[in-house]
């Protein structure tokens, strides 16, 4: 049944495509796989910290920390860093202090200004309708006003706290280069499967944390891995369908990754041209 959906939904996409200004090609349909080098899944009782890692369909890794302590857990982002496929070591702190400035216009007279954004929110308006109202202020019916700016300053934090049973996400998510639909765009046609030994893209997080108020650290170091790629070509125009069909059956175990994506490689860049599951967990 999970079969049948995933190759109706990839169907679709060319279906709901077809409609718009630009013809929709697809070429291909691709999938990828990742891995922890250590598979863990039941976490023990007296684990002190859980990381989750997840990966978006452009290859963005996400990190979120759970502190499993009853105590105060400092996560320092100065020595916790992530080294990407390409071998290169990349710090989750980063010292830049970064500024936003928003400007708000209003009335000479009457001296007040409405911003559209709370009418649209008290009258139930979201979405990107409710975005674009956001960034637009009123004020009365005067032609002269008078613009105020505000500059808002955006630090980073070398280290954070975690209460107790509590969670946090890292505040960078990395592109990991050779995961994703962009390289999976210009992948060739093919079936591969790697051990950990031998695959020729892998990367890492090390994670430093201190349950006892930053007297001593420790660290988790997670080691993943690109395990499997099949990448099949669509023989004929619409035949998305058999290049699913055979990437089923060159990935059997498809489903029961603990990462995987699946990709209609096209020439528009869709939204809803892929499907994506699972997550990758470590704990100490």
């Amino acid at each position: 049944m999970k079969a049948l959906k995933l190759l109706l939904g990839l169907a679709v996409t060319g279906t709901l495509c077809s409609c718009g200004s630009e013809k929709l090609v697809t070429s291909a349909v691709a999938y990828q796989s990742v891995r922890t080098e250590q598979y863990k899944v039941d976490v023990p009782q007296n684990a002190q910290i859980l990381v989750a890692y997840g990966i978006s369909a452009d290859g963005d890794l996400f990190v979120t920390v759970k502190n499993m302590t009853d105590e105060i857990m400092i996560i320092d982002q100065t020595k916790s860093f992530l080294v990407n496929s390409d071998g290169n070591s990349i710090s989750y702190y980063d010292p830049t202090v970064r500024t936003t400035s928003t400007t708000d216009l209003s009335s000479a007279s009457k001296g007040a200004s409405v911003n559209l954004g709370a009418i649209g929110g008290a009258l139930g308006i979201s979405g990107p309708l409710g975005g674009i109202l956001n960034g637009i202020n009123v004020g009365g019916s005067e032609s002269s006003g008078v613009s105020t700016t505000t500059t808002t300053m955006i630090a980073d934090q070398p280290q954070y706290s975690i209460g107790p049973k509590g969670m946090a996400t890292l505040s960078k998510q990395y592109k990991i280069k050779g995961i994703g639909r962009e390289s999976l765009k210009y992948a060739s046609s093919g079936s591969q499967s790697f051990s950990v030994s031998v695959a020729p893209l892998k990367f890492s997080v090390c994670i430093s944390y201190s349950v006892d108020g930053g007297n001593s650290f420790d660290k988790i170091v997670t080691s993943f891995y690109q395990n499997s790629q099949v990448v099949c070509p669509v023989g004929k125009p619409g035949k998305v369908n058999d290049a699913v069909r055979n990437v089923l059956m060159q990935k059997q175990d498809a489903f029961n990754e603990s990462w995987w994506l699946l990709y209609s490689v096209n020439n528009v860049n869709l939204g809803n041209d892929h499907i994506m599951r699972g997550a990758l967990i470590d704990f100490k």
